[in-house]
């Protein structure tokens, strides 16, 4: 199994297979005050995989500040992997993470592990301006 891409954005859906997303890709932050809630962060996940990923598999997402503190309490769920008929397969994640408690200014960051391995890191930084 591999991450063919994985982002931050401000809102994503799914359909047919495609991902639409906005505000795609930030990796920044910005706020007045601190500490505030920043209502909905959501994170988007494409995995390749092959016949022998087929199955259930646990996720969990979790979002951090550079002190390792939860900002957000942990997503975690179940995935099912199938390819039917073909040789592999493609599936798409997409968590939303709402009330993310910003505290600190500086760098934070959405770890998402499947099957307790971390599978990718996406790094944003919280700005105060």
């Amino acid at each position: 199994m591999q991450v063919d891409f994985a982002f931050l954005c401000d809102a994503a859906t799914e359909s047919g297979g495609k991902v639409h997303a906005l505000g795609i890709g930030f990796e920044r932050i910005t706020v007045r005050t601190l500490p505030v809630v920043h209502p909905r962060a959501v994170a988007v996940v494409r995995f390749g995989f092959n016949r022998s990923d087929t199955g259930e598999h646990a996720f969990r997402v979790r979002v951090s500040d550079a002190d390792g503190r939860d900002i957000a309490p942990p997503v975690e769920g179940q995935i099912n992997l199938n390819v039917g008929d073909e040789v592999g397969g493609k599936a798409n994640m997409i968590v939303d993470l709402v009330q993310l408690d910003l505290r600190t200014q500086g760098p934070h960051e959405v770890n998402v592990t499947l099957d307790g391995q971390e599978i990718v890191s996406l790094p944003f930084e919280v700005v105060q301006v």
